[in-house]
């Protein structure tokens, strides 16, 4: 537990009562929003890969953020499953059911990426892409969504980026699977919504985690890259996006559906990037910060 990562002491919040599944909930954001959740007083599934998690150094990743939860008084529990697998999005929600007694609230946030040229990326990177970041929440969907419809409540959230609206070259595909994403996701919450299913998207910018380290290895360089990446001026935290998630999942949103909110810093808005930002222009004198007194009738 550091500074960054506080325990999760949970209340009798909004989220009492709910079971949650939170896809590669082991670090980085989905581990963020666990830790809201679960101190929100919800029951949380926290999905982990070992095999992805083993190959960063993070093997113990998912029991530790386990431990921490249930320190603080939350049910939670760590369910493994390679989403790699065929059919391992409906073994998932299989598992997360049997543990919590039921998914009320799912939120899909595990993905790959892989940072190369179009023409350079073999299929095989291709369908381990389409496998995770499609397939595997197509698979989680169509176990989730009937018995949500059927209790009458649900709420889901997917973890999209900016580059669904904004591609790098450098990540066409995990770009293309993103905006899959967002298209299903308006595309069922027309068709949820009277059955009292929410399904909602946020789409990040930069944001520090484990997955971008390697750009951190030259600090000049991650701080020029920060400087550069939002009208902010700084990598998003992940804690910087468990409000708009806990708001979205919570039952107290109860009208917001199909939507997709930009958490970029501002850098999904045309020309809003890079060093020539414009900025806010005071006024010259301070006599024109107080608008003008209103003539008397």
């Amino acid at each position: 537990m550091t500074a960054e990562t506080p325990r999760a002491q949970v209340s009798k919040g909004r989220f009492a009562g709910r079971r949650a599944l939170v896809t590669g909930g082991s670090r980085g954001i989905a581990a963020a929003i666990c830790r809201a959740l679960a101190a929100e007083g919800a029951s949380v599934a926290v999905n982990f890969s070992a095999q992805a998690d083993s190959k960063i150094g993070k093997a113990s990743a998912a029991e530790a953020l386990v431990a921490d939860l249930r320190a603080g008084g939350a049910t939670a529990v760590a369910v493994e499953q390679d989403l790699m697998q065929p059919g391992g999005g409906a073994s998932l929600a299989a598992k997360a059911h049997a543990a919590l007694g039921g998914i009320d609230t799912l939120v899909l946030s595990a993905s790959i990426q892989y940072h190369l040229p179009f023409l350079r990326q073999s299929i095989a990177e291709v369908e381990e892409q389409l496998r995770i970041n499609i397939l595997s929440n197509i698979e989680m969907l169509q176990a989730c969504l009937p018995d949500m419809a059927r209790d009458g409540y649900g709420r889901v959230l997917t973890v999209g980026s900016i580059q669904e609206v904004s591609p790098a070259a450098e990540m066409p595909i995990y770009s293309l699977t993103k905006a899959a994403m967002k298209n299903l996701v308006e595309n069922l919450a027309v068709q949820a919504a009277g059955q009292g299913v929410l399904i909602n998207n946020i789409a990040p910018g930069l944001v520090e985690t484990d997955r971008n380290a390697f750009r951190r290895s030259d600090p000049a360089a991650w701080a020029a890259l920060q400087a550069g990446a939002n009208p902010v001026g700084r990598a998003g935290q992940p804690e910087d996006l468990t409000e708009l998630a806990l708001f979205l999942l919570s039952p107290g949103n109860g009208f917001t559906t199909g939507a997709t909110i930009y958490a970029t810093g501002g850098s999904h808005i045309p020309n809003a990037g890079g060093q020539n930002r414009p900025e806010l222009v005071l006024p010259e004198s301070e006599g024109l910060t107080a608008p003008p007194q209103a003539a008397e009738r």
